[in-house]
């Protein structure tokens, strides 16, 4: 148990962290863990990938730089973010709840912090523990950063409609790009590693900051309503009688409607079930 907390608790430390800053329209905590645990799984794909591709065989042993670069470049960079991408892209961008710019970020961070966490795990088991003094600030962070990259474009090529397809390309190839030279500069100038890692993780940080100006959601706000027993007319569940008839608003109303598309949900429901809108009670 103490090895799987020290492999998980920088990565959950930093989606709480990263978490902070989604104040516009936070996501529903149960998609996040979903995501996180998605990312978790991405890491087997990407482990079959990387043997398959070559990348094992020209790292074992004691490689010299060409086989690193190679290996970094060629094989690890694209198939983990690739992984990693195919996390957010098959499971939380289909759902009702991917829905402004920076939910590509925000999911994108929860699966590359599933990926770090577990290959964490492995990295504990084989090495001890020790390998979290290096691997928490360091990897586990650039994994955050690395998804950052294409989770940014991802809520770009959402807002568009889909008409984006350059800029996600091109941000995967980045995020590779960035993924590879980490690992190379961990082999061969880690403190060129350090200097990516916290340039990456300032430029993450702020982009979810400019992801939450642009949100289409930032003036508008979901306050749900509630059928007034008197006359049949909608009323805001702030009001405390109804503003057609003047009646009490009745108590303990097992169902609420929403202001966005007009659906009924449980009243204890906190994003609607029909548009995915969330819900702010009064």
């Amino acid at each position: 148990m103490g090895l799987v907390i020290a492999s998980f608790a920088p990565g959950l430390f930093w989606l709480w962290f990263f978490l902070r800053h989604d104040k516009i329209r936070p996501e529903p905590r149960r998609l996040i863990a979903l995501t996180f645990l998605l990312g978790c799984i991405s890491t087997l794909p990407a482990g079959l990938g990387n043997y398959l591709f070559g990348a094992n065989s020209l790292l074992e042993g004691s490689p010299n730089f060409i086989s690193v670069v190679t290996a970094m470049t060629l094989v690890v960079g694209p198939v983990e973010e690739l992984c990693k991408f195919g996390a957010v892209r098959l499971g939380p961008y289909r759902s009702l709840y991917f829905d402004e710019p920076v939910d590509g970020l925000v999911y994108a961070s929860a699966a590359s912090l599933g990926f770090a966490s577990l290959e964490n795990l492995f990295y504990v088991w084989q090495y001890g523990p020790a390998v979290m003094l290096l691997r928490a600030p360091l990897s586990t962070v650039g994994h955050l950063v690395f998804g950052s990259i294409w989770g940014y474009a991802l809520g770009q090529y959402y807002i568009s409609g889909g008409r984006k397809r350059s800029l996600l390309f091109g941000s995967l190839a980045l995020a590779a790009g960035a993924h590879a030279l980490f690992n190379v500069l961990v082999f061969s100038f880690p403190l060129g590693a350090v200097a990516l890692v916290i340039l990456g993780g300032i430029w993450s940080f702020r982009a979810i900051r400019k992801g939450d100006r642009h949100s289409p959601f930032r003036f508008r706000r979901n306050y749900p309503r509630i059928i007034c027993d008197s006359c049949g007319a909608a009323m805001s569940t702030f009001n405390s009688f109804c503003t057609r008839c003047g009646a009490p608003r009745a108590e303990g109303k097992s169902t609420i409607l929403c202001s966005n598309c007009g659906k009924p949900n449980r009243a204890d429901a906190a994003f609607c079930t029909s548009c995915g809108d969330q819900f702010l009670m009064g």
